[in-house]
């Protein structure tokens, strides 16, 4: 087989095969295996001698531009159609660095040609049930920054090249103009947190087009490493990536049953996923619990202390009416829960206060009868055996006083670990209920 040759066009990039090169000095862009473009820097191409206008429109003007226009218009004619045979003719695969489109110009004429860092595309029509695509202009790039990439097709072979360059961010998202859903047309092998389109892997022809996040910061080598073998993969295999129709007519023997472990190794590929998910949500129950010694902010405190509680029989229900504040439900009896994160020394009064006047709040607008309890946790930055106090003598006295439950988070962590090394969680509920001020584990 002979070498792949790969061509870098303004993309800083290292690998065995890439030849990197200019835009407008390159070679024909079809000789070529693979053309990796970065269009961030083709508007340097027009810029300085564009002018702008006052409807904000940068404009070159045929006549007045020293031959500008005639050289732009011919230098992207010749890249689209050499990118077209690229993918039509050759089965190659072009590599496009997403960027946001940034400023475009137009060239006047009748009508005007408006070119940005897209003008390269190839031109072609796709179709795929009643969606209709057109390339380039049934495209847009939309700037939007993040790095919340989403793998959507884990088998794809780009999966370990985003995989490692995740954490350098996109700059930009893929989206139809006319609303059609590109998976319908190629692989999203990516998305965001909510769904728009980071990584695509379109086939055009007997080629593919990769739409790739731009990962600013990503070292040459770094982005060679792991992306130069998936291009040798892709280029690898036999078939182009869309086989006409009439290709499932003609099977082979053997191929049935080739389809049916397929199928069965999916099937178990599926039961793994459904088990790392139940492994996931058990590790994160044992996480919230450790949060009781050291959690991320009152909430995340609540979050513990309400987990905590269930595991010692409670039903627990966030409040509304307090981020601090939780309810916990029993036979035996209900609790008005609130959580006090001091980091610097024990908890004041004020926490006291707070839980009386939800406690007033429950009984005369909500007309539930409830107790108080008040789980305290100061100075989390510390080892638990080597806290100070975790309240005043104020927080104290006013627990005993107006009969409130009064524990500390750690106290309430040691009886979770009693319960979850097989003790009975039913007398530590009791003992809890029980409290009359101060409640301490004693196990």
């Amino acid at each position: 087989m002979a070498p792949m040759r790969v061509l870098a066009l303004g993309w800083e990039i290292e690998g065995p095969g890439v030849v990197r090169a200019e835009f407008a000095s390159a070679d024909s862009l079809a000789s070529y295996d693979a053309v990796l473009i970065d269009p961030e820097p083709l508007p340097s191409l027009w810029q300085g001698q564009a002018i702008l206008e006052p409807d904000g429109v940068w404009r070159i003007h045929p006549g007045r531009d020293l031959g500008l226009a005639r050289a732009l218009q011919n230098l992207f004619a010749a890249r689209r159609g050499e990118s077209e045979d690229l993918l039509l003719r050759g089965g190659g695969v072009l590599v496009v660095r997403v960027r946001a489109p940034g400023e475009g110009v137009q060239i006047g004429g009748n009508p005007p040609l408006h070119l940005d860092r897209y003008a390269f595309l190839p031109r072609a029509s796709l179709v795929s049930g009643p969606h209709h695509l057109g390339l380039p202009q049934g495209l847009r790039f939309i700037p939007r920054r993040g790095r919340d990439v989403v793998m959507t097709d884990p088998t794809h072979p780009l999966v370990p090249y985003l995989a490692a360059l995740a954490p350098f961010g996109y700059e930009a998202v893929v989206v139809a103009t006319l609303g059609a859903p590109l998976p319908s047309f190629g692989r999203a092998v990516a998305t965001n947190r909510v769904g728009d389109v980071v990584a695509w892997d379109l086939p055009v022809g007997t080629g593919r087009i990769l739409f790739l996040p731009s990962f600013p910061g990503g070292s040459p080598a770094e982005m060679g490493e792991h992306l130069v073998p998936v291009l040798g993969s892709l280029l690898a295999e036999p078939l182009p990536a869309i086989c006409p129709d009439w290709m499932s007519g003609f099977p082979l023997p053997g191929e049935e049953e080739l389809r049916r472990r397929e199928e069965a190794l999916a099937a178990e590929r599926d039961d793994l996923r459904r088990r790392e998910a139940e492994l996931g949500e058990e590790r994160r129950g044992y996480d919230t619990l450790r949060a009781l010694l050291s959690p991320r902010g009152v909430v995340g405190l609540r979050t513990a202390v309400g987990e905590a509680l269930g595991r010692l029989g409670f039903a627990c229900t966030p409040e509304e009416s307090s981020p601090a504040a939780l309810h916990a439900a029993t036979a035996e009896g209900d609790l008005l829960v609130r959580v006090a994160l001091s980091l610097f020394g024990p908890v004041g009064p004020e926490e006291h206060r707070a839980l009386l006047l939800d406690l007033d709040r429950a009984r005369t607008e909500e007309r539930r009868e409830v107790r108080g309890m008040l789980v305290c946790l100061a100075e989390p930055r510390l080892d638990p055996r080597r806290r100070g106090p975790q309240w005043t003598e104020a927080v104290r006295h006013g627990c005993r006083d107006h009969g409130l439950i009064l524990t500390s988070a750690h106290d309430l962590f040691r009886a979770v670990r009693h319960v979850l090394a097989s003790g009975d969680p039913d007398p530590v509920r009791r003992s809890l209920l029980a409290a009359d001020g101060e409640w301490r584990w004693k196990g």
